[in-house]
């Protein structure tokens, strides 16, 4: 079950064959989540990491008037939880934005595999240092992109991410988010979303459907977008991985 892991962190960097043989041993529970939209604040399990292995999340702040920021978006093979096993503290907030399910591995059992393996460390930190830079990349089209860019960049993303770590099909892949959710990723109002994916289909760069998007032209996409995979250190960006079954 820890496969989606070592994809994730061989996104970023090579792993030596007896880590890979290590991660993949790691003993880890399924846990399952059938609830769309619901919160998973104090639901994990204590002294656990624990890896998204299908479905999408997100961790979030409420302000006092009911208004939601969603400040990142969890895909199949992220870390739900990184922060909490090396800093400790209480979890963020956090929702499925689908049916999830995700593997509970054991502090204790990773713990063992850091203190033996530097460059499994590294490649462990490497993906907390990658969501940093993913925020700030956030905050860049909150701060400064159009809405059109701001839906570009994120789609473009996405895509790569999902790419990563074999969970793509070609041009498409899974997005299970509403558009209500997709306004409270890109700071935008539900309606402008809407407006601004249609011009998106209109221009034949992506369909959307169903929870499905399939991209016509990424690169044209990514030009509208003003989007550089660089901030998302991909060893090799848009390659489709292929995960073992």
């Amino acid at each position: 079950m820890t496969e989606l892991l070592v994809a994730r962190l061989e996104s970023h960097m090579s792993l030596e064959p007896t880590d890979r043989a290590g991660l993949i041993a790691l003993p880890a529970q399924l846990r399952q989540f059938s609830g769309r939209n619901a919160s998973l604040t104090g639901k994990l399990t204590e002294n656990h990491v624990h890896v998204l292995e299908d479905g999408f999340a997100c961790r979030y702040r409420d302000l006092p008037d009911g208004r939601r920021q969603i400040l990142s978006l969890l895909i199949p093979g992220d870390i739900i939880d990184l922060r909490q096993f090396v800093l400790g503290g209480a979890q963020p907030l956090l929702a499925a934005l689908s049916p999830l399910s995700m593997s509970a591995i054991p502090n204790s059992s990773l713990l063992k595999i850091l203190e033996t393996s530097p460059r499994a460390t590294r490649a462990l930190w490497s993906t907390t240092l990658v969501e940093e830079s993913i925020s700030r990349e956030w905050l860049v089209s909150i701060g400064k992109r159009s809405a059109l860019e701001r839906v570009a960049h994120l789609l473009c993303e996405i895509h790569l991410r999902l790419a990563a770590v074999g969970r793509n099909d070609g041009p498409r892949f899974s997005l299970p988010l509403t558009q209500s959710e997709l306004a409270d990723v890109l700071g935008l109002s539900t309606v402008h979303v809407n407006r601004t994916l249609q011009e998106l289909r209109k221009s034949g760069l992506i369909a959307f459907q169903s929870g499905t998007v399939e991209l016509f032209d990424f690169d044209a996409l990514a030009r509208l977008g003003l989007f550089s995979p660089g901030y998302l250190h991909l060893r090799e960006p848009g390659k489709q991985r292929q995960i073992p079954a």
